[in-house]
């Protein structure tokens, strides 16, 4: 098996498509949505054909595939229009071995707001991930990646309303969730508490935990061997995330391409065969780059140069 596998988000840049094509809310009638999904669809064949073709096993797909799916507006039982759409795509992936995933944005689905109505929401936006997984055909293996949410009003009181919220999850919102921990709110050692209780998968993000570290703070090698207390026992193989820091960025911005140092650092500190995916803003490009990389030998030290006076 292998140690390590690389993949990418929602868009191949080398066919210029990504799958998420949509309209503003104002502009979407039943035939506009229908005409959108059935491109989005098309697209992403496109995609899990090239990946096939590549060697690539590893894709996220994104939300946007069936256009406002969560949204009230969108009244369509796409899953039924499209049925043999979804097997036609799932039984390439399958035949390719590729894991898919989703990871909806904190605005569309987070876990600690106090307000119901952002909770009916999130729940919602679950319900539409997993039922494109389940769909595809995928294995638990394929899942939906969620940040915390805010600590509003504080802390203590956003956790426990994020526990709550996982508690109260129909099983279909709930059981294809994987817990991330982010840059800006939520450290590692904060989130890796509520997957364990809730027996979700804990991804380890480790520019997301250089960012905003915890307190002590977790090597990447103890934060990999985190996640994998999270992913083994349920017998799937573990997922991170692999990201580099853009220079000229704000802390947390996503680099063109990975950093072949981030790179060789995460892959030294793995323990078990694992998936990264890539996040990147060249998407495929980085990854076939990190490719290439991985192919060189490391570049030797040079020798200290002794002054002779």
């Amino acid at each position: 098996m292998e140690k390590h596998r690389l993949g990418y988000v929602a868009q191949c840049l080398s066919l210029k498509i990504g799958a998420s094509h949509t309209c503003r809310v104002a502009n979407a009638t039943p035939a506009r949505l229908l005409d959108l999904i059935a491109q989005n669809l098309a697209e992403l064949e496109q995609i899990l054909l090239f990946n096939e073709k590549h060697g690539i096993q590893v894709f996220r797909i994104g939300s946007g595939l069936v256009p406002l799916a969560s949204h009230p507006v969108n009244e369509l039982h796409w899953w039924k229009h499209f049925a043999r759409d979804f097997d036609k795509i799932g039984a390439i992936a399958r035949r390719s071995g590729q894991r898919l995933s989703m990871h909806p944005s904190p605005a569309g689905a987070s876990l600690a707001s106090a307000r119901p109505e952002v909770r009916l929401a999130a729940e919602k936006e679950l319900l539409y991930s997993t039922r494109v997984l389940d769909m595809l055909g995928q294995g638990p293996e394929a899942r939906v990646v969620l940040h915390v949410g805010g600590a509003a009003p504080d802390r203590m009181t956003a956790m426990a309303a994020a526990h709550r919220m996982l508690d109260a999850l129909p099983d279909d919102a709930r059981r294809r969730i994987a817990v991330e921990h982010d840059d800006r709110t939520w450290s590692a050692r904060e989130v890796f508490p509520l997957a364990r209780a809730h027996r979700l998968p804990f991804l380890a993000d480790p520019l997301h935990n250089a960012v905003l570290p915890s307190d002590p703070v977790v090597p990447i090698d103890e934060l990999f061997r985190m996640a994998n207390t999270t992913w083994l026992p349920l017998g799937l193989r573990p997922k991170h995330h692999l990201a580099s820091q853009r220079k000229d960025g704000p802390p947390g911005a996503h680099a063109d391409f990975i950093d072949p140092k981030d790179y060789r650092e995460a892959v030294a500190a793995l323990e078990v065969p694992s998936d990264f995916m890539i996040e990147a803003k060249q998407k495929d490009l980085a990854l076939f780059k990190l490719q290439r990389t991985r192919l060189e030998p490391a570049k030797p030290k040079r020798a200290a140069v002794v002054s002779r006076a």
